[in-house]
């Protein structure tokens, strides 16, 4: 009978918790998290044909940033004071808070690609924290940023001399 009572309580607990978090899955599909405006920041990049880089586009010399513009809403109304974790599929960048009108602003700064092969994409990922209420089921957005190699390969100018030295 002891055993009997345990299960109850445990299915009535399992079942509790899937309500919570079907409650919370309803509540973040009314969230809206918008990718605003994509911006590498700093000086005019030029592609390897002379042409201007678009904007919206990173470059993997590890010194590159690209700054993120999102938007946080709820039907049409911006959220604010909503706290945002952002993350890519190489790092986490952080969180960030939406102002008073739902925006939220943050830089990535873009990875230093290896000689060989190409520049890979980043996947850039933004989670709302805050519309949650009973388990964590955030609303979420990715967007996949286009990154290409830099044209002139420049390295640190650091040889073998710099590393080992005379004993």
């Amino acid at each position: 009978m002891n055993t009997v009572k345990k299960l109850i309580v445990i299915g009535v607990l399992i079942a509790v918790l899937l309500l919570g978090a079907l409650a919370d899955l309803i509540i973040s599909l009314t969230y809206d998290i918008e990718i605003v405006s994509v911006q590498r920041q700093g000086e005019p990049v030029y592609t390897e044909d002379g042409a201007l880089l678009e904007e919206d586009i990173g470059v993997a010399d590890g010194e590159t940033y690209v700054r993120f513009v999102v938007r946080v809403t709820q039907g049409a109304a911006p959220r604010k004071n909503h706290t945002l974790y952002v993350k890519t599929n190489r790092n986490i960048i952080g969180r960030v808070v939406t102002d008073e009108d739902g925006y939220a602003q943050f830089d990535y700064r873009c990875y230093r690609a290896g000689t060989g092969g190409s520049a890979d994409p980043v996947t850039v990922t933004v989670r709302d924290e805050n519309n949650s209420l009973f388990i964590f089921v955030p609303a979420e957005q990715e967007y996949s940023l286009e990154m290409v190699k830099p044209v002139s390969e420049e390295g640190s100018g650091m040889t073998t001399d710099d590393i080992f030295y005379d004993i």
